[in-house]
């Protein structure tokens, strides 16, 4: 079997649909597939099409669909997909879904969320991460805050800050921002925010293992977003032990549990931080209710549920 893995951006980039291409490319390979990643459909010869995004993987299904129509297409679906672009009436997207022999989400709530026409061609598959040997090396003071993912908008990058800068007391409290702005308004602001402010570090894009590292060296790390399918940043820092904040939204509780403690809803942010740098609120409760989430995103697990999803399209 021949399977192409087709990411909507360069595999260059440093995105986190690159660390997905890469690593669905890796499970297949080790379990003998013939698997490969490219930027969209790369037009080489494949049984199979694995395109991410719905809506900006569309191009790759038209295409592998005209060159070989008897392949079969499996379409993963982001959270932009979900939250934003099927919402709004994407024809493209709804387009590929229909030529789509499977759809992938990364969590049971998700199915709910796609065209009605199309639920029952969905399976869950939940995300696995590579092995990460480092753990959580945080030493306060200070009290560093993590806020890991590339600044856009619907990342909320800098509402850590906004938060922190509210309180000129804490002297002993850093935002590290981690990660390069995908679009001009949100490198003004970052760019505006290491001017104004001392305790924000902007650290730009980095390599995973040096990002990696410099999220285990803080004392939380916060997920802002308005919208997610499921953070990989999430997901690493529940593997190496570093407490996640996180917005209440459905992309982040498919990671961490309906029930856990950690969420803050619209407006709480501030609030929530106050009580854990004034009243050094323990953190470990969050961190072990993580780890017991871990086995549900084992590489095994995934790895188990591609090849079955594989074998039920007939090759």
């Amino acid at each position: 079997m021949k399977v192409c893995v087709a990411s909507p951006y360069s595999l260059s980039e440093l995105k986190g649909n690159t660390v997905t291409t890469e690593r669905i490319v890796a499970l297949l390979r080790a379990s003998g597939i013939a698997a490969r990643g490219s930027y969209l459909f790369d037009g080489d010869e494949a049984d199979v099409l694995i395109a991410l995004h719905a809506v900006k993987g569309a191009p790759a299904v038209f295409e592998f669909r005209e060159k070989f129509p008897d392949g079969k297409v499996i379409i993963l679906i982001t959270g932009t997909d979900l939250y934003e672009s099927l919402p709004a009436g994407s024809e493209i997207g709804e387009r590929a879904l229909r030529l789509a022999d499977q759809i992938v989400v990364v969590q049971e709530a998700a199915i709910r969320r796609l065209p009605e026409e199309v639920r029952g061609k969905a399976v869950v598959i939940p995300a696995s991460l590579d092995p990460i040997e480092m753990k959580s090396q945080a030493k306060a003071p200070p009290f560093v805050i993590s806020v890991v993912g590339h600044p856009r908008p619907v990342k909320r990058p800098f509402l850590t800050i906004e938060a922190v800068a509210k309180h000129p007391e804490w002297t002993n409290v850093e935002v590290w921002q981690i990660g390069e702005a995908l679009d001009e308004e949100s490198r003004r602001k970052g760019e505006e925010w290491v001017k104004r402010d001392s305790r924000y570090r902007w650290c730009g894009g980095l390599p995973r293992e040096k990002a990696l590292r410099l999220c285990a060296q803080s004392s939380l790390t916060i997920n802002s977003s308005i919208l997610e399918g499921g953070a990989n940043a999430v997901l690493e820092a529940m593997t190496m032990g570093v407490p996640v904040l996180a917005s209440r939204i459905e992309g982040n509780e498919g990671l961490l549990g309906k029930d856990y403690p950690g969420y803050f809803e619209e407006g709480e942010l501030e609030t929530i931080l106050k009580s854990l740098v004034e009243s050094e609120f323990p953190l470990k409760p969050w961190v072990d209710l993580a780890a017991a989430r871990l086995p549900l995103f084992s590489r095994e697990t995934e790895s188990t549920s591609w090849l079955e999803l594989l074998e039920s399209l007939n090759y």
